[in-house]
C-alpha cells in the first residue's frame, strides 16, 4: 500500500501539536509565573472525569438503549442542542466548581490560562493525539485490514482541517476558562452563563449546520474560529483587570 509521505508528515504535525501546545504552554507558564501546576492538572482532571468517565459513556452506552434518545437523535435541532448543552453543562459547571472550591488560592490570570491549557490539552491529547498515533502505527505497519480503510479517509484537507480545529478548540477552552475564572473572581454569574451559551452553540453547530442546513465542515470550523477568536480578544482585554485586581470591565 502506497502512502503519501506529505500526508503522513501532516498527521505527525497534528499529533505533535496536540501534545506540544498544552505541554509547552504549561512549561512556559511554570517558568514565567510559577505555581500553575495545580490549575493545569485540575483542568485535566475535570475534563477527564466529567467527560470521559461520566458523560461520554452515558451518551454512547446508556442513552442509546432508551426510546426517547433514539427518537431525539433523528431530529438534528434537538440532538444538536442536547449534545451541545450536556457538554457545556458538564464542562462549564465542572470548571466553576473547580475554581470556586478547589482553586481558592489559584485565581490569577496565569492560573486561568493554565487551567484552559490543561482542560483543552487533555482533550487534544486523548481524543485526537492518541487516536492519530494508533492510526499512524497501523498505517506504517501496513499489515492490518484497517490500514486501507484509514488511508482512504486521509487527505491533506482532512488533516489540516483537524490541525486548524484543534488549535481553535484549545484557544476556545482557554477563553471559556477565563470566563469562568472571571465569573468567580467578580461574583458575576452572567459570565458563567456566557460560557454555557457559547459552548452550547459551538458544539450544537456540529450537528445542526450539516443536519438542518446541509452546510459543510467549513461552516462548522468558521463557527469554532469566530467563537475562539472572540474569546481570545476578550481574554487579552480582561488581562489588566486580573493583574490590577479590579472587578469592573
Amino acid at each position: 500500500m502506497m502512502l503519501d509521505s506529505g500526508i503522513i508528515a501532516s498527521q505527525i504535525l497534528l499529533i505533535f501539536l496536540c501534545f506540544a501546545i498544552p505541554i509547552g504552554g504549561f512549561v512556559y507558564l511554570s517558568v514565567r509565573k510559577k505555581h500553575v501546576v495545580k490549575p493545569f492538572f485540575i483542568g485535566m482532571l475535570v475534563f477527564f472525569i466529567l467527560q470521559l468517565v461520566i458523560r461520554l459513556p452515558i451518551i454512547q452506552i446508556v442513552l442509546p438503549q432508551t426510546a426517547w434518545f433514539l427518537s431525539m437523535s433523528r431530529n438534528p435541532w434537538l440532538y444538536g442542542l442536547f449534545m451541545g448543552g450536556t457538554a457545556a453543562i458538564a464542562e462549564e459547571f465542572g470548571r466553576y466548581i473547580a475554581v470556586r472550591f478547589l482553586l481558592k488560592k489559584n485565581r490569577r490570570y496565569a492560573d486561568g490560562i493554565a487551567y484552559g491549557l490543561g482542560h483543552g490539552g487533555i482533550e487534544a491529547m486523548l481524543l485526537i493525539g492518541v487516536n492519530n498515533i494508533a492510526n499512524l502505527i497501523v498505517l506504517l505497519d501496513g499489515q492490518s485490514f484497517l490500514a486501507p480503510v484509514i488511508a482512504a479517509q486521509l487527505s491533506y484537507a482532512a488533516v489540516f482541517t483537524a490541525i486548524f480545529e484543534r488549535v481553535c478548540a484549545m484557544a476556545l477552552q482557554i477563553g471559556l476558562s477565563m470566563l469562568v475564572f472571571y465569573s468567580v473572581r467578580s461574583k458575576k454569574l452572567r459570565y458563567l452563563v456566557y460560557a454555557l451559551v457559547i459552548h452550547t452553540i459551538v458544539d450544537a453547530a456540529i450537528v445542526i449546520l450539516p443536519g438542518v442546513f446541509g452546510l459543510s465542515v467549513v461552516w462548522i470550523e468558521a463557527v469554532l474560529f469566530l467563537a475562539a477568536a472572540g474569546l481570545m480578544i476578550w481574554t487579552v482585554k480582561i488581562r489588566p483587570v486580573f493583574i490590577n485586581g479590579e472587578e469592573n470591565l
